[in-house]
């Protein structure tokens, strides 16, 4: 454990949302219609509203929310308890999956593809979280080495949590 701040096996935790966000938004881009990448960014194919927000103002400004998200969770999945931080992971992924299946059966019309997505990702979650997990269920950062109030956690916990809520629960 030494001095760090974060344990190295919290990174284990990040592979799964990481791939399959990845994954899921790489399927996104190159779904997207010829005319979208002609330049009329209108016509953008995108569920999530915050997302399709994001492609429909440019494709860098979906790559920039893309790397937000990503940091926002990555820095959560630290922060939180293990179990919330396994709770969030599995959501993360989950929701991923759902989106990068449906790009794979729908628009690409490859039912097995997404089959196989499935298959890959409960491997990956067993495996990361196996390497990943802490036997006695604490946080993978430790907060009290900051020198910070530990309300200073628990706040920003609750800020970045607000993003996501905002981005993908809340009806706008």
């Amino acid at each position: 454990m030494g001095n760090n701040l974060c344990e190295r096996r919290a990174f284990w935790l990040f592979i799964p949302p990481i791939i399959l966000s990845s994954i899921d938004f790489g399927l996104t881009l190159y779904g997207q219609p010829s005319v979208y990448w002609a330049g009329n960014y209108s016509q953008a194919n995108e569920i999530s509203p915050s997302f399709a927000t994001a492609l429909r103002f440019h494709p860098i400004g979906f790559v920039a929310l893309f790397a937000i998200w990503a940091a926002i969770f990555c820095i959560l999945i630290l922060l939180l308890p293990e179990i919330l931080a396994l709770f969030l992971t599995v959501a993360i992924v989950i929701g991923h999956m759902l989106g990068a299946s449906t790009w794979l059966a729908y628009r690409f019309h490859s039912y097995q593809s997404a089959i196989l997505l499935i298959l890959a990702t409960a491997g990956l979650i067993v495996f990361s979280f196996k390497r990943g997990q802490a036997i006695d269920g604490t946080a993978a950062f430790h907060w009290e080495r900051t020198g910070l109030p530990n309300w200073c956690r628990w706040l920003t916990i609750v800020v970045l949590s607000a993003i996501p809520i905002w981005w993908f629960v809340i009806p706008h």
